[in-house]
């Protein structure tokens, strides 16, 4: 009797045993699954990343070019600007240019004291 109580004993640990190996095993399926998904995703992030840089380095350099033309610009309204003699200068007896339709209907926004100007009227409103 005490054999077959023992031995009772013994299937039902290793029922148990079983059992738990089985969950564990779908256990480790499942977080299988998970690590597969979030690799993806990393993957994913990791391409989304690398656009996201390229595109800001495209703008970057399409901004830089921007300066520089601006740049280029001033530098050419400075050349121009220094062939004229102050007592001669044409624009100093003749009324001021009328501003373009264009130009006249740009908005002027005043927000604590400040004048939003268009880029290319500020040059014209400091002479």
């Amino acid at each position: 009797m005490s054999q077959d109580n023992e031995l009772r004993r013994l299937e039902q640990f290793v029922e148990k045993l079983l059992a738990r190996f089985n969950d564990l095993r779908a256990e480790k399926a499942q977080l299988e699954e998970l690590l597969a998904a979030r690799e993806a995703e990393i993957a994913d992030l990791r391409a989304s990343l690398a656009a996201r840089e390229e595109e800001r380095s495209e703008i970057s350099d399409r901004v830089g070019r921007i300066v520089e033309q601006i740049e280029e610009w001033e530098a050419g309204l400075a050349g121009v600007g220094a062939d004229v003699a102050e007592d001669d200068d044409p624009a100093a007896t003749e009324e001021p240019p009328t501003k373009p339709a264009a130009a006249a209907a740009e908005p002027r926004v005043e927000e604590e004291g400040r004048v939003q100007h268009n880029l290319f009227s500020l040059g014209a409103a400091s002479r």
